[in-house]
């Protein structure tokens, strides 16, 4: 006699293409994570399974008055994770600004990981999921790793990942020119960027309504020039797929001979929608990494 437990009959109902719940997809995709077990080269982890307040994890939260939280059940395989609640005509519904390494300031230096440290190169991941339903693409702004430069938040180097279409985009830049001074004077100081350094779309439908429901877990990777070298690098993956990859980049001229300058030191998670939502709706955040190797998208080890 085949006997089959009722986990294991409601596991083989839902992968079978019916409805599931949250955690139920997750067993689904073979998709776990948890920080305990955080890869190698690990600068910070947050899965949101501990009970340490987020404003004393990042130098910068904003909870958007109450529509970018911490809520159980909505990450990863049913665990703990970060709503984002969208109303209609929303811009802006809240950011986590985490630093590391060595920073410019009291301010950004607060609960700085590493901060004796300075990072020439990081990788960063986290996860996201639009609710089923969800309408109007990628809402735009999603991750960025910086330098910033001074206490006034001018930027030395950005590596953007945002949406286009149905797509994320890389869409890195500078705030310091090829000589290597410093022509920013605040953050997003559009004006005075270098852009035009290596711009790719992903290939990966990350944003139609059909994707709509799944979780896509996003690794970037930026890596600075050394000294007069233009050997720099930004790429990303989506679920393990390399999307697009820019190397030869000049992102800081000769900026980095000078010791005292800062490096990588600042890593956003946000939820910014430049036209605003077009509907009521909610996405959610899971599994932030940051490190000085490759992370991947399957379990820590």
């Amino acid at each position: 006699m085949i006997r089959i437990s009722l986990g294991i009959l409601m596991l083989l109902v839902s992968c079978s293409g019916k409805e599931k719940n949250i955690a139920e997809e997750d067993t689904c995709n073979g998709t776990c994570f948890t920080c305990e077990a955080a890869p190698e080269g690990t600068i910070f982890c947050d899965d949101f399974e501990n009970n340490v307040p987020l404003k004393e994890k990042y130098f910068e939260y904003n909870d958007a008055g109450g529509r970018f939280i911490l809520q159980d059940h909505v990450g990863q395989g049913g665990s703990r994770g970060m709503k984002v609640v969208f109303r209609k005509g929303d811009v802006d519904v809240g950011a986590l600004r985490k630093s590391i390494g060595r920073t410019p300031g009291d301010y950004i230096s607060k609960n700085a990981s590493s901060p004796e440290k300075d990072f020439n190169e990081i990788y960063w991941r986290v996860d996201l999921r639009r609710q089923a339903g969800w309408k109007g693409g990628g809402a735009d702004k999603l991750t960025r790793a910086t330098v910033m430069a001074n206490e006034a938040w001018a930027q030395g180097a950005i590596g953007h990942l945002w949406s286009s279409g149905n797509y994320l985009v890389m869409d890195p830049a500078s705030g310091i020119d090829e000589a290597g001074n410093l022509v920013t004077t605040k953050y997003n100081d559009f004006d005075k960027l270098r852009w035009n350094l290596g711009k790719k779309l992903g290939t990966t439908d990350m944003y139609s309504d059909a994707t709509a429901g799944e979780w896509f877990c996003v690794e970037g990777h930026m890596k600075l020039n050394t000294p007069g070298n233009k050997d720099g690098i930004f790429e990303f993956w989506i679920n393990d797929q390399l999307q697009g990859i820019t190397t030869g980049m000049n992102w800081h001229g000769n900026w980095n001979s000078d010791a005292r300058n800062m490096k990588i030191n600042g890593v956003f998670f946000e939820n910014y929608w430049n036209n605003g939502s077009v509907q009521d709706q909610e996405r959610y955040m899971d599994n932030i990494v940051i490190s000085t190797k490759r992370i991947g998208c399957s379990c820590g080890k």
